[in-house]
């Protein structure tokens, strides 16, 4: 999905674009249009130059161009004029050899047009109609302007504004990334704050450097954390204070089992192995509250310390035991996407069905496949699974061998943390200590995370 910053930047450069387009079209015209105004004022003032101009000498009408502009002297010079008369046809000198097809107008009617005049240029041309009481003949006279000269100094203004306009918007759209840059620094710094609070180097966001708009969140978010730190310390609390008050009973039962030895042993040894499985399970508990004790409710779990913490505590409940436990991480993976607890969890049951089977070798295994999926692997060196009862490990309550301590709820439980995370698990047989290989698989949707 794409970013807010990145939306924000296309909406608002392609709303700049859109607006520089809009403004260069009313532009082009509106300077268009006072470009064609501006000629048609000169050719009316030139209209009523040539009229002033003109004369009646010797019963021959005749123009002065001495009253009028010099522009109309050169050969083709661009501004021209021309009466035709119901008999004879007055040009101006710049019109050369060229005659202009003029329609005759009624006396004070005008006509704006354009046509091709010298040189097959455009021009602009204005003509009105004269004419008197005493004769029904009008005469037309006309005045004309080259429109080349004139376009081209619209395409030089406009060019320029083109220019302008282009650089301004090439301005204004960098102008929008820096400042949504900087203005998403403080988000970028959010970020940042949240992946130290998954790796619990903090315990909660500082609200004094976020900015007003999201500071509530923030806030709410830390209240959030707080009330579940609060919660997970209460249930931890009651764990082990459950696991404290079943202790006395304990020691009561142990020496009704001591009691009961004298007269049924049978009985007694039964009873003593069950009360050793509930000492397990209580120590094992006790072991796994202190592990999580300083645990945060966003941390997810870091490998180097957390696997470090599980085999530590794992060769204290398996003390009767010299079991070398050993992490392996050569792509340096630092955290795992899992919510630290339940990372303890899942992987405190793993290694705990290890140490409890293994000889005297475990080994947890990180890799990072090429699709970016992570795959945790726990060996040991111990009897191994069947392949065909590899499908019951995870069996609520099913234990392969009764003989060994263990309460058979450690693979289901490890089962379910995986389904719902969406992890794969897999059982197979070790190939480098020989017993049995428990793989957990993320997929790259959640380790990217």
């Amino acid at each position: 999905m794409i970013s807010i910053r990145s939306k924000l930047s296309l909406w608002l450069s392609g709303l700049v674009i859109l607006s520089t387009i809009i403004g260069l079209m009313l532009f082009e015209s509106m300077l268009r249009e006072a470009f064609h105004d501006s000629i048609i004022n000169r050719l009316e003032e030139d209209l009523e130059h040539v009229i002033l101009a003109t004369r009646l000498q010797d019963g021959e009408i005749e123009i002065d161009s001495r009253q009028l502009s010099s522009f109309y002297k050169p050969a083709y010079s661009g501004r021209y004029y021309q009466l035709n008369l119901p008999n004879q046809v007055i040009r101006s000198r710049s019109l050369w050899d060229v005659e202009l097809e003029i329609a005759p107008l009624a006396d004070s009617e005008k006509r704006v047009w354009q046509a091709k005049g010298p040189k097959n240029n455009d021009m602009q041309l204005l003509s009105i109609g004269i004419g008197s009481e005493a004769t029904p003949n009008t005469a037309t006279l006309t005045v004309a302007q080259d429109l080349s000269i004139g376009r081209r100094v619209f395409s030089e203004v406009y060019g320029t504004k083109l220019a302008i306009n282009i650089g301004m918007l090439l301005a204004m759209i960098c102008g929008i990334f820096v400042i949504l840059r900087q203005s998403f620094k403080p988000v970028k710094k959010i970020q940042q704050s949240l992946a130290r609070l998954r790796q619990g180097e903090i315990s909660a966001l500082d609200t004094l450097q976020i900015p007003s708009e999201i500071q509530p969140l923030a806030e709410t978010y830390n209240q959030l954390l707080d009330y579940t730190a609060k919660q997970i310390e209460r249930s931890r609390n009651n764990l082990g204070n459950l696991s404290h008050g079943l202790k006395t009973p304990l020691a009561i039962m142990q020496q009704q089992v001591e009691a009961l030895g004298l007269t049924d042993p049978d009985a007694a040894i039964a009873m003593q192995q069950q009360l050793d499985q509930i000492r397990k399970m209580i120590e094992r508990k006790l072991a796994a509250a202190r592990v999580t004790g300083d645990m945060l409710p966003a941390a997810q779990m870091t490998v180097n310390k957390d696997f470090t913490s599980l085999i530590s505590t794992l060769n204290k409940v398996y003390r009767h035991k010299t079991i070398t436990g050993e992490l392996v991480n050569a792509q340096q993976l630092s955290r795992i996407p899992i919510h630290r607890e339940d990372g303890m969890e899942l992987f405190g049951n793993l290694l705990d069905n290890a140490f409890k089977w293994a000889n005297s070798n475990v080994q947890i295994s990180l890799k990072k496949q090429d699709g970016h999926a992570i795959m945790i692997t726990v060996e040991d060196d111990g009897p191994g699974v069947p392949q065909d009862q590899l499908a019951l490990l995870t069996a609520r309550g099913t234990r392969l061998d009764e003989d060994v301590m263990g309460h058979g709820l450690g693979l289901s439980i490890v089962k379910e943390i995986c389904d719902q995370y969406g992890f794969s698990l897999q059982f197979s047989a070790s190939e480098l200590l020989s017993g049995l290989a428990v793989t957990v698989i993320i997929p790259q949707t959640k380790s990217s995370i």
